[in-house]
Protein backbone atom coordinates (compact mmCIF):
# COMPACT_ATOMS: atom_id res chain seq x y z
CA UNK A 1 0.00 0.00 0.00
CA UNK A 2 2.93 2.36 0.95
CA UNK A 3 2.81 6.19 0.99
CA UNK A 4 -0.85 6.24 -0.74
CA UNK A 5 -2.36 3.72 1.16
CA UNK A 6 -3.12 4.65 4.60
CA UNK A 7 -4.37 7.76 6.50
CA UNK A 8 -1.71 9.63 8.35
CA UNK A 9 -1.92 9.35 12.12
CA UNK A 10 -2.72 12.91 12.49
CA UNK A 11 -4.89 12.88 10.61
CA UNK A 12 -7.70 13.44 12.87
CA UNK A 13 -5.76 16.28 14.59
CA UNK A 14 -5.53 18.13 11.28
CA UNK A 15 -9.07 17.13 10.23
CA UNK A 16 -10.99 18.63 13.11
CA UNK A 17 -9.01 21.90 12.43
CA UNK A 18 -8.76 22.21 9.11
CA UNK A 19 -12.70 21.64 9.23
CA UNK A 20 -13.31 24.56 11.62
CA UNK A 21 -10.59 26.99 9.60
CA UNK A 22 -10.82 26.24 6.41
CA UNK A 23 -14.41 24.81 5.29
CA UNK A 24 -16.98 26.65 7.07
CA UNK A 25 -18.42 30.28 6.93
CA UNK A 26 -15.04 31.78 8.16
CA UNK A 27 -13.44 30.20 5.12
CA UNK A 28 -11.90 33.14 3.54
CA UNK A 29 -10.83 34.81 7.17
CA UNK A 30 -8.86 31.30 6.99
CA UNK A 31 -7.29 31.41 4.24
CA UNK A 32 -6.19 34.72 4.99
CA UNK A 33 -4.35 33.75 8.13
CA UNK A 34 -2.63 30.58 5.88
CA UNK A 35 -1.28 33.53 3.60
CA UNK A 36 -0.27 35.33 6.03
CA UNK A 37 1.58 32.43 8.56
CA UNK A 38 2.57 31.39 4.85
CA UNK A 39 4.77 34.67 4.81
CA UNK A 40 5.85 35.07 8.22
CA UNK A 41 7.60 31.90 7.96
CA UNK A 42 9.36 32.41 4.74
CA UNK A 43 9.85 35.79 5.79
CA UNK A 44 11.85 34.99 9.23
CA UNK A 45 11.31 31.32 10.33
CA UNK A 46 8.46 29.81 12.35
CA UNK A 47 10.25 30.38 15.86
CA UNK A 48 10.85 34.43 15.07
CA UNK A 49 7.08 35.38 15.23
CA UNK A 50 4.32 35.04 17.49
CA UNK A 51 0.48 34.90 17.10
CA UNK A 52 -0.07 38.28 17.83
CA UNK A 53 2.41 39.24 14.61
CA UNK A 54 0.49 36.97 12.45
CA UNK A 55 -3.31 38.85 13.74
CA UNK A 56 -1.38 42.12 13.53
CA UNK A 57 -0.56 41.31 10.00
CA UNK A 58 -3.76 39.95 8.68
CA UNK A 59 -5.73 42.63 10.86
CA UNK A 60 -7.81 39.64 12.71
CA UNK A 61 -9.37 39.42 15.98
CA UNK A 62 -7.40 37.10 18.69
CA UNK A 63 -10.38 36.36 19.63
CA UNK A 64 -12.29 35.07 16.21
CA UNK A 65 -8.53 32.94 15.98
CA UNK A 66 -9.43 30.88 19.27
CA UNK A 67 -12.52 30.04 18.77
CA UNK A 68 -11.08 27.54 16.06
CA UNK A 69 -7.58 26.95 17.70
CA UNK A 70 -5.76 26.88 21.02
CA UNK A 71 -2.73 28.45 20.15
CA UNK A 72 -0.44 28.86 17.10
CA UNK A 73 1.14 25.82 16.97
CA UNK A 74 -2.31 24.25 16.50
CA UNK A 75 -2.59 26.30 13.76
CA UNK A 76 0.45 25.11 12.12
CA UNK A 77 -0.54 21.35 12.69
CA UNK A 78 -3.22 22.37 10.62
CA UNK A 79 -1.63 23.84 7.76
CA UNK A 80 0.57 21.21 7.61
CA UNK A 81 -2.31 18.51 7.57
CA UNK A 82 -3.81 20.61 4.55
CA UNK A 83 -0.38 21.03 2.96
CA UNK A 84 0.76 17.02 3.04
CA UNK A 85 -3.08 15.94 2.36
CA UNK A 86 -2.69 17.66 -1.00
CA UNK A 87 0.13 16.30 -2.14
CA UNK A 88 -1.00 13.28 -1.29
CA UNK A 89 -3.82 13.52 -3.65
CA UNK A 90 -2.00 14.84 -6.48
CA UNK A 91 0.46 12.08 -5.53
CA UNK A 92 -2.38 9.85 -5.86
CA UNK A 93 -3.31 11.16 -9.43
CA UNK A 94 0.26 10.49 -10.53
CA UNK A 95 0.51 7.17 -9.55
CA UNK A 96 -2.40 5.89 -11.20
CA UNK A 97 -1.99 3.45 -14.16
CA UNK A 98 1.55 2.76 -12.60
CA UNK A 99 1.79 -0.65 -11.74
CA UNK A 100 5.72 -1.14 -11.13
CA UNK A 101 7.14 -0.36 -7.73
CA UNK A 102 9.65 1.60 -9.65
CA UNK A 103 7.02 3.64 -11.67
CA UNK A 104 5.15 4.56 -8.75
CA UNK A 105 8.26 5.65 -7.54
CA UNK A 106 9.37 7.82 -9.88
CA UNK A 107 5.66 9.06 -10.32
CA UNK A 108 5.86 9.87 -6.84
CA UNK A 109 8.97 11.80 -7.15
CA UNK A 110 8.19 14.12 -10.12
CA UNK A 111 4.75 14.70 -8.16
CA UNK A 112 6.52 15.99 -5.26
CA UNK A 113 8.82 18.08 -7.05
CA UNK A 114 5.48 19.65 -9.07
CA UNK A 115 3.91 20.51 -5.56
CA UNK A 116 7.08 21.73 -3.84
CA UNK A 117 7.63 24.20 -7.15
CA UNK A 118 4.14 25.75 -7.38
CA UNK A 119 4.59 27.96 -4.12
CA UNK A 120 8.16 28.17 -2.57
CA UNK A 121 6.68 29.55 0.85
CA UNK A 122 4.54 26.16 0.89
CA UNK A 123 7.80 24.13 -0.08
CA UNK A 124 9.30 25.89 3.15
CA UNK A 125 7.17 25.43 5.60
CA UNK A 126 6.29 21.57 5.03
CA UNK A 127 10.08 20.75 4.34
CA UNK A 128 12.18 22.80 6.60
CA UNK A 129 9.77 24.98 9.00
CA UNK A 130 7.69 21.72 9.70
CA UNK A 131 10.55 20.35 12.30
CA UNK A 132 9.94 23.25 14.37
CA UNK A 133 6.25 22.87 14.68
CA UNK A 134 4.94 21.67 18.02
CA UNK A 135 4.22 18.25 18.87
CA UNK A 136 0.95 17.81 16.55
CA UNK A 137 2.95 19.11 13.78
CA UNK A 138 6.00 17.43 14.21
CA UNK A 139 4.15 14.15 14.11
CA UNK A 140 2.49 14.90 10.92
CA UNK A 141 5.62 15.77 9.44
CA UNK A 142 6.96 12.38 10.86
CA UNK A 143 4.18 9.83 9.53
CA UNK A 144 4.77 12.07 5.80
CA UNK A 145 8.10 10.77 6.14
CA UNK A 146 7.65 7.56 7.00
CA UNK A 147 4.77 6.81 4.31
CA UNK A 148 7.72 7.89 1.96
CA UNK A 149 9.37 5.34 3.62
CA UNK A 150 6.73 3.13 2.94
CA UNK A 151 6.91 3.21 -0.59
CA UNK A 152 10.90 2.93 -0.86
CA UNK A 153 10.26 -0.36 1.43
CA UNK A 154 7.81 -2.16 -1.29
CA UNK A 155 11.30 -2.49 -2.96
CA UNK A 156 12.09 -5.53 -0.89
CA UNK A 157 9.52 -7.46 -2.84
CA UNK A 158 11.24 -6.84 -5.77
CA UNK A 159 13.87 -8.96 -4.69
CA UNK A 160 12.96 -12.44 -5.77
CA UNK A 161 15.06 -15.19 -4.23
CA UNK A 162 17.71 -12.91 -2.93
CA UNK A 163 17.62 -12.14 1.17
CA UNK A 164 15.72 -8.65 1.37
CA UNK A 165 16.57 -5.67 2.53
CA UNK A 166 15.00 -4.86 5.99
CA UNK A 167 12.98 -1.34 7.21
CA UNK A 168 16.94 -0.18 7.84
CA UNK A 169 17.34 0.05 4.01
CA UNK A 170 14.76 2.10 3.61
CA UNK A 171 15.02 4.59 6.49
CA UNK A 172 18.35 4.88 5.27
CA UNK A 173 17.38 5.48 1.69
CA UNK A 174 14.29 8.16 2.91
CA UNK A 175 16.21 9.94 5.11
CA UNK A 176 19.14 10.81 1.93
CA UNK A 177 16.17 11.16 0.09
CA UNK A 178 14.78 14.06 2.51
CA UNK A 179 18.09 15.76 2.99
CA UNK A 180 18.56 16.72 -0.17
CA UNK A 181 14.70 17.52 -0.97
CA UNK A 182 15.43 19.74 2.32
CA UNK A 183 18.57 21.44 1.16
CA UNK A 184 17.23 22.13 -2.10
CA UNK A 185 14.35 23.82 -0.82
CA UNK A 186 16.56 25.54 1.73
CA UNK A 187 18.62 26.84 -1.17
CA UNK A 188 16.15 27.50 -3.67
CA UNK A 189 17.34 24.91 -5.92
CA UNK A 190 14.25 23.20 -6.93
CA UNK A 191 14.96 24.23 -10.58
CA UNK A 192 17.68 21.42 -10.67
CA UNK A 193 14.85 18.77 -9.64
CA UNK A 194 15.23 17.06 -13.33
CA UNK A 195 18.60 16.38 -12.41
CA UNK A 196 18.38 14.99 -9.30
CA UNK A 197 15.56 13.08 -9.33
CA UNK A 198 17.87 10.06 -11.74
CA UNK A 199 19.93 10.41 -9.19
CA UNK A 200 17.68 9.86 -6.02
CA UNK A 201 15.76 7.11 -8.16
CA UNK A 202 19.28 5.49 -8.44
CA UNK A 203 20.27 5.52 -4.91
CA UNK A 204 17.02 4.06 -3.82
CA UNK A 205 16.52 1.45 -6.60
CA UNK A 206 20.53 0.21 -6.18
CA UNK A 207 19.64 -1.81 -2.78
CA UNK A 208 17.12 -3.41 -4.11
CA UNK A 209 17.79 -4.61 -7.80
CA UNK A 210 21.05 -3.82 -8.56
CA UNK A 211 23.20 -1.92 -10.29
CA UNK A 212 21.51 -2.65 -13.73
CA UNK A 213 18.30 -1.30 -12.88
CA UNK A 214 19.80 1.97 -10.94
CA UNK A 215 21.75 2.80 -14.00
CA UNK A 216 18.53 2.92 -16.06
CA UNK A 217 17.13 5.18 -14.41
CA UNK A 218 20.01 7.52 -14.82
CA UNK A 219 18.73 7.29 -18.45
CA UNK A 220 15.19 7.63 -17.64
CA UNK A 221 14.00 10.76 -19.17
CA UNK A 222 11.58 13.11 -16.75
CA UNK A 223 7.91 13.59 -17.97
CA UNK A 224 7.43 15.88 -20.86
CA UNK A 225 5.79 18.74 -18.65
CA UNK A 226 9.00 18.75 -17.22
CA UNK A 227 11.83 17.91 -20.06
CA UNK A 228 13.36 21.39 -20.57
Amino acid sequence: MGILGRKASGGAFCDTYVAKSMTDANAQEGRRLREGFLDLCAECGYGSFSLTDLLERMELDQGAFERHFPDLDAFFAAVLGEIYGEFFARAQEAVEGQHGWRDRMRATAYALLRFLRRDERVAHVAAVEAQNAGEAGQALFLDTFNRLVDLIDEGSAEVGDSPSPTRATALGVGGVVFARIQEAVAGSELDLGEEEIPELMYAAVFPYLGAEAAEQELRTPPPRDLAS
